[in-house]
């Protein structure tokens, strides 16, 4: 199982490094209006702290998944994780049409390549422990 677990790990850090990169990618009109008037989003233009952030993030995500995996039986599993799947494609859908508005358009399509990263890794996680089998040991009762 902890092997499972670091073969995803290995997958998503990459994977973060390249969405932190994506997010400090943004076009220069998009730098200035994140220094400007977003100073709360500054971290982005530094690759590390956006990477640090979304392994983060996709690590309190596998934390609660991976919980669901292990209190649910396999079925009421499944049809949780394609549920957050679900939940995935829909935020990816708004974050789409987030980021075709004037102001959002402005940060340039790397910039917006990340946030699309962003939900494609938490669906790698759904989908992760909708494959994942349950290592459940069989007693046998003894039987007089």
């Amino acid at each position: 199982m902890n092997k499972k677990l670091l073969t995803l790990n290995a997958v998503l850090l990459p994977l973060a490094v390249i969405v932190g990169w994506t997010l400090s990618k943004a076009t220069i009109i998009g730098k200035v209006g994140i220094h400007v008037l977003h100073r709360e989003y500054t971290f982005l233009n530094s690759w590390w702290k956006g990477a640090l952030l979304i392994w983060i993030v996709w690590l309190a995500l596998e934390f609660f998944q991976y919980r669901i995996w292990k209190k649910y039986p396999p079925n009421t599993n499944r049809i949780i994780q394609s549920s957050l799947i679900l939940l995935a494609i829909v935020g990816l859908y708004f974050t789409y049409l987030d980021f075709r508005t004037i102001s959002h358009n402005l940060l340039g399509q790397r910039f917006h390549i990340g946030g699309y990263l962003f939900w494609v890794g938490w669906c790698i996680i759904s989908i992760f422990f909708i494959r994942l089998p349950k290592d459940e040991i069989s007693i046998n009762p003894d039987v007089n």
